[in-house]
Protein backbone atom coordinates (compact mmCIF):
# COMPACT_ATOMS: atom_id res chain seq x y z
CA UNK A 1 0.00 0.00 0.00
CA UNK A 2 2.94 2.30 0.75
CA UNK A 3 4.28 1.87 -2.42
CA UNK A 4 1.32 2.79 -4.41
CA UNK A 5 0.78 5.58 -2.54
CA UNK A 6 4.68 6.52 -3.44
CA UNK A 7 3.66 5.97 -7.15
CA UNK A 8 0.57 8.42 -7.24
CA UNK A 9 2.88 11.17 -5.23
CA UNK A 10 5.53 11.31 -7.87
CA UNK A 11 3.06 11.25 -11.06
CA UNK A 12 1.24 13.72 -9.40
CA UNK A 13 4.31 15.57 -9.07
CA UNK A 14 5.48 15.24 -12.47
CA UNK A 15 1.73 15.94 -13.74
CA UNK A 16 2.14 19.07 -11.63
CA UNK A 17 5.92 20.06 -12.90
CA UNK A 18 4.87 19.23 -16.81
CA UNK A 19 1.50 21.30 -16.52
CA UNK A 20 2.95 24.54 -14.72
CA UNK A 21 -0.22 24.09 -12.36
CA UNK A 22 -0.46 23.61 -8.63
CA UNK A 23 -2.39 20.23 -8.16
CA UNK A 24 -4.90 19.53 -5.95
CA UNK A 25 -3.51 17.85 -2.46
CA UNK A 26 -5.84 15.12 -1.38
CA UNK A 27 -4.80 13.48 2.07
CA UNK A 28 -5.18 9.70 1.84
CA UNK A 29 -8.60 8.19 2.85
CA UNK A 30 -10.51 11.41 1.92
CA UNK A 31 -12.54 11.22 -0.99
CA UNK A 32 -14.48 13.62 -3.17
CA UNK A 33 -18.31 13.62 -2.17
CA UNK A 34 -19.23 17.03 -3.64
CA UNK A 35 -18.69 19.66 -6.41
CA UNK A 36 -19.65 22.90 -7.71
CA UNK A 37 -18.53 25.55 -9.14
CA UNK A 38 -15.40 26.72 -6.95
CA UNK A 39 -16.63 24.31 -4.44
CA UNK A 40 -15.96 20.89 -3.23
CA UNK A 41 -16.41 18.60 -0.37
CA UNK A 42 -14.70 16.09 0.51
CA UNK A 43 -15.09 12.76 3.16
CA UNK A 44 -12.81 10.53 5.06
CA UNK A 45 -14.20 7.40 5.42
CA UNK A 46 -14.39 5.15 8.51
CA UNK A 47 -16.28 2.42 9.99
CA UNK A 48 -17.73 4.07 12.79
CA UNK A 49 -19.17 7.07 13.97
CA UNK A 50 -16.80 9.62 13.47
CA UNK A 51 -17.40 12.14 10.50
CA UNK A 52 -14.75 14.28 9.13
CA UNK A 53 -15.13 16.58 6.20
CA UNK A 54 -13.21 19.07 4.52
CA UNK A 55 -14.60 22.40 2.07
CA UNK A 56 -12.51 23.86 -0.61
CA UNK A 57 -13.88 26.67 -1.58
CA UNK A 58 -12.01 28.99 -4.61
CA UNK A 59 -13.44 32.33 -4.21
CA UNK A 60 -12.31 33.35 -7.74
CA UNK A 61 -15.48 31.10 -8.43
CA UNK A 62 -17.45 31.18 -5.26
CA UNK A 63 -18.27 33.50 -2.92
CA UNK A 64 -18.08 33.71 0.89
CA UNK A 65 -21.34 34.76 2.72
CA UNK A 66 -21.38 36.04 6.66
CA UNK A 67 -24.89 34.32 7.85
CA UNK A 68 -26.25 36.37 10.93
CA UNK A 69 -29.41 36.15 13.01
CA UNK A 70 -31.14 39.12 13.58
CA UNK A 71 -29.81 42.22 15.51
CA UNK A 72 -30.96 43.03 18.58
CA UNK A 73 -33.12 46.29 19.00
CA UNK A 74 -31.47 48.02 21.63
CA UNK A 75 -27.67 46.58 20.84
CA UNK A 76 -26.83 46.05 17.46
CA UNK A 77 -23.50 44.11 18.63
CA UNK A 78 -26.02 41.39 19.76
CA UNK A 79 -27.68 38.51 17.61
CA UNK A 80 -30.61 36.68 18.25
CA UNK A 81 -29.92 32.68 17.38
CA UNK A 82 -30.82 30.62 14.81
CA UNK A 83 -30.35 26.64 14.17
CA UNK A 84 -28.10 25.97 11.17
CA UNK A 85 -30.84 24.30 9.56
CA UNK A 86 -32.94 28.00 10.20
CA UNK A 87 -29.83 29.41 8.64
CA UNK A 88 -29.46 27.78 5.78
CA UNK A 89 -33.12 28.34 4.89
CA UNK A 90 -31.94 32.06 4.63
CA UNK A 91 -29.23 31.86 2.58
CA UNK A 92 -31.41 30.03 -0.07
CA UNK A 93 -33.71 32.67 -0.20
CA UNK A 94 -30.61 34.91 -1.36
CA UNK A 95 -29.77 32.47 -4.25
CA UNK A 96 -30.08 33.89 -7.86
CA UNK A 97 -30.00 32.08 -11.07
CA UNK A 98 -26.13 32.60 -11.23
CA UNK A 99 -24.81 32.18 -7.73
CA UNK A 100 -26.72 29.36 -5.04
CA UNK A 101 -25.66 28.10 -1.63
CA UNK A 102 -23.87 25.28 -1.61
CA UNK A 103 -22.21 24.69 2.23
CA UNK A 104 -22.79 26.65 5.55
CA UNK A 105 -20.81 25.80 7.95
CA UNK A 106 -20.98 27.17 11.65
CA UNK A 107 -18.53 29.98 12.85
CA UNK A 108 -17.93 32.46 15.45
CA UNK A 109 -17.32 31.76 19.65
CA UNK A 110 -20.50 33.06 21.60
CA UNK A 111 -21.94 33.19 25.03
CA UNK A 112 -24.33 29.61 24.90
CA UNK A 113 -26.19 31.49 27.77
CA UNK A 114 -27.46 34.26 26.09
CA UNK A 115 -29.97 35.25 23.20
CA UNK A 116 -29.02 37.74 21.72
CA UNK A 117 -25.79 37.05 22.16
CA UNK A 118 -22.63 38.74 22.04
CA UNK A 119 -19.48 37.71 19.37
CA UNK A 120 -16.54 36.63 21.39
CA UNK A 121 -13.59 37.86 19.09
CA UNK A 122 -15.15 40.04 16.44
CA UNK A 123 -17.43 40.21 13.42
CA UNK A 124 -17.95 42.34 10.78
CA UNK A 125 -20.07 41.57 7.62
CA UNK A 126 -20.06 42.75 4.41
CA UNK A 127 -18.66 46.21 5.54
CA UNK A 128 -20.84 46.57 8.37
CA UNK A 129 -19.24 46.19 12.08
CA UNK A 130 -21.41 44.33 14.65
CA UNK A 131 -18.09 43.89 17.13
CA UNK A 132 -14.76 43.98 17.88
CA UNK A 133 -15.14 41.14 19.96
CA UNK A 134 -16.25 41.22 24.35
CA UNK A 135 -13.64 38.39 24.76
CA UNK A 136 -10.84 40.42 22.98
CA UNK A 137 -8.52 41.98 25.99
CA UNK A 138 -10.16 39.40 28.40
CA UNK A 139 -9.34 35.66 27.07
CA UNK A 140 -7.02 33.64 25.08
CA UNK A 141 -3.94 36.13 24.75
CA UNK A 142 -1.83 36.82 21.93
CA UNK A 143 -3.72 34.00 20.88
CA UNK A 144 -6.82 35.37 18.72
CA UNK A 145 -6.75 35.74 15.13
CA UNK A 146 -9.14 36.76 12.31
CA UNK A 147 -10.05 35.23 9.35
CA UNK A 148 -10.71 38.04 6.64
CA UNK A 149 -12.15 38.06 2.73
CA UNK A 150 -12.97 40.34 -0.18
CA UNK A 151 -15.39 38.99 -2.35
CA UNK A 152 -14.28 42.08 -4.91
CA UNK A 153 -10.86 41.14 -4.90
CA UNK A 154 -11.19 37.26 -4.12
CA UNK A 155 -8.52 37.32 -0.97
CA UNK A 156 -8.48 35.67 2.41
CA UNK A 157 -6.27 35.92 4.86
CA UNK A 158 -5.60 34.94 8.61
CA UNK A 159 -3.68 36.95 10.80
CA UNK A 160 -2.91 38.21 14.13
CA UNK A 161 -6.17 40.24 14.93
CA UNK A 162 -5.38 43.78 14.72
CA UNK A 163 -8.14 46.37 14.66
CA UNK A 164 -7.34 48.07 11.28
CA UNK A 165 -8.37 44.89 9.78
CA UNK A 166 -11.96 45.26 10.71
CA UNK A 167 -11.60 49.23 9.54
CA UNK A 168 -10.41 47.99 5.62
CA UNK A 169 -11.66 44.48 4.70
CA UNK A 170 -15.22 43.82 3.97
CA UNK A 171 -15.74 40.71 5.96
CA UNK A 172 -14.26 39.82 9.10
CA UNK A 173 -14.05 36.75 11.95
CA UNK A 174 -12.13 36.43 14.92
CA UNK A 175 -11.15 33.07 16.27
CA UNK A 176 -7.77 31.47 18.36
CA UNK A 177 -5.06 30.23 16.92
CA UNK A 178 -4.74 26.33 16.11
CA UNK A 179 -2.59 26.03 18.82
CA UNK A 180 -4.83 27.43 21.82
CA UNK A 181 -6.20 25.17 24.17
CA UNK A 182 -9.42 24.18 23.43
CA UNK A 183 -9.46 20.77 25.32
CA UNK A 184 -6.49 19.89 22.56
CA UNK A 185 -5.90 16.21 23.70
CA UNK A 186 -9.70 15.34 23.67
CA UNK A 187 -11.74 14.02 20.87
CA UNK A 188 -14.38 16.53 20.08
CA UNK A 189 -16.52 17.74 17.23
CA UNK A 190 -13.88 20.88 15.92
CA UNK A 191 -14.74 23.58 13.23
CA UNK A 192 -11.50 24.59 11.73
CA UNK A 193 -10.43 27.36 8.70
CA UNK A 194 -7.30 27.44 6.15
CA UNK A 195 -6.70 29.92 3.30
CA UNK A 196 -4.04 28.23 0.71
CA UNK A 197 -2.25 29.33 -2.69
CA UNK A 198 -3.63 27.05 -5.09
CA UNK A 199 -2.83 28.54 -8.24
CA UNK A 200 0.47 29.41 -7.24
CA UNK A 201 0.33 33.36 -7.77
CA UNK A 202 1.53 34.31 -4.52
CA UNK A 203 -1.93 35.30 -3.17
CA UNK A 204 -4.64 32.97 -0.67
CA UNK A 205 -7.71 32.70 -2.94
CA UNK A 206 -8.29 29.39 -1.29
CA UNK A 207 -10.64 28.61 2.00
CA UNK A 208 -10.39 25.01 3.57
CA UNK A 209 -12.92 24.36 6.04
CA UNK A 210 -12.51 21.08 8.27
CA UNK A 211 -15.24 20.11 10.19
CA UNK A 212 -15.34 16.64 12.54
CA UNK A 213 -17.61 15.42 15.17
CA UNK A 214 -14.49 13.68 17.15
CA UNK A 215 -11.14 15.30 16.73
CA UNK A 216 -8.32 16.75 18.53
CA UNK A 217 -6.89 19.72 17.52
CA UNK A 218 -4.02 18.39 16.02
CA UNK A 219 -5.61 16.22 14.13
CA UNK A 220 -7.79 19.25 12.87
CA UNK A 221 -4.66 21.33 11.85
CA UNK A 222 -2.64 18.29 10.01
CA UNK A 223 -5.82 18.02 7.58
CA UNK A 224 -5.80 21.65 6.88
CA UNK A 225 -1.91 21.89 5.91
CA UNK A 226 -2.29 18.38 4.43
CA UNK A 227 -5.28 20.20 1.47
CA UNK A 228 -2.76 23.29 1.49
CA UNK A 229 -3.14 25.64 4.18
CA UNK A 230 -0.66 27.98 4.89
CA UNK A 231 -2.54 29.36 7.78
CA UNK A 232 -5.03 28.10 10.09
CA UNK A 233 -7.83 29.62 12.46
CA UNK A 234 -10.21 27.46 15.27
CA UNK A 235 -14.06 28.41 14.84
CA UNK A 236 -16.21 27.20 17.37
CA UNK A 237 -16.36 23.51 18.20
CA UNK A 238 -18.21 21.43 20.62
CA UNK A 239 -22.07 21.28 20.09
CA UNK A 240 -21.87 24.46 17.78
CA UNK A 241 -19.90 22.23 15.03
CA UNK A 242 -22.24 21.59 12.08
CA UNK A 243 -22.26 21.69 8.23
CA UNK A 244 -24.90 21.32 5.76
CA UNK A 245 -24.19 20.34 1.89
CA UNK A 246 -26.73 21.28 -0.63
CA UNK A 247 -29.21 21.18 1.73
CA UNK A 248 -28.39 17.52 3.92
CA UNK A 249 -27.10 18.48 7.04
CA UNK A 250 -24.06 15.70 7.10
CA UNK A 251 -22.78 16.99 10.64
CA UNK A 252 -26.17 18.03 12.68
CA UNK A 253 -26.68 20.61 15.47
CA UNK A 254 -29.18 21.00 18.13
CA UNK A 255 -27.40 24.07 19.23
CA UNK A 256 -28.79 27.70 17.90
CA UNK A 257 -26.04 29.87 17.20
CA UNK A 258 -25.72 33.69 15.93
CA UNK A 259 -23.61 32.99 12.88
CA UNK A 260 -22.69 31.34 9.91
CA UNK A 261 -20.44 30.68 6.58
CA UNK A 262 -22.07 30.24 3.42
CA UNK A 263 -20.38 29.14 0.55
CA UNK A 264 -21.98 30.19 -3.08
CA UNK A 265 -21.17 28.68 -6.14
CA UNK A 266 -21.72 29.71 -9.66
CA UNK A 267 -20.36 33.71 -9.89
Amino acid sequence: MKASFSIIFINLIAFTLINGVKATPIIPGFRPIYQASGVKVYEKSYTSKKLEFVTIVNTKKARLENLIGELAARDNSQIKKNFLTQLWQNAVHKNTPSSQVKVIINGAFFSTRNDPTGIAFGLKVNGKLITYGYGVGNEYFGQIRTFSWNNQSNIATIQTYMVQTFKTVENVLGGLDITANKSANKYLPRTFVGVGDRDGDGVTETVIFYSSNYARQIDASATLRGFGAKAGMMLDGGGSTGIIVDGKPLIPTNRPIPQALAVYAGE
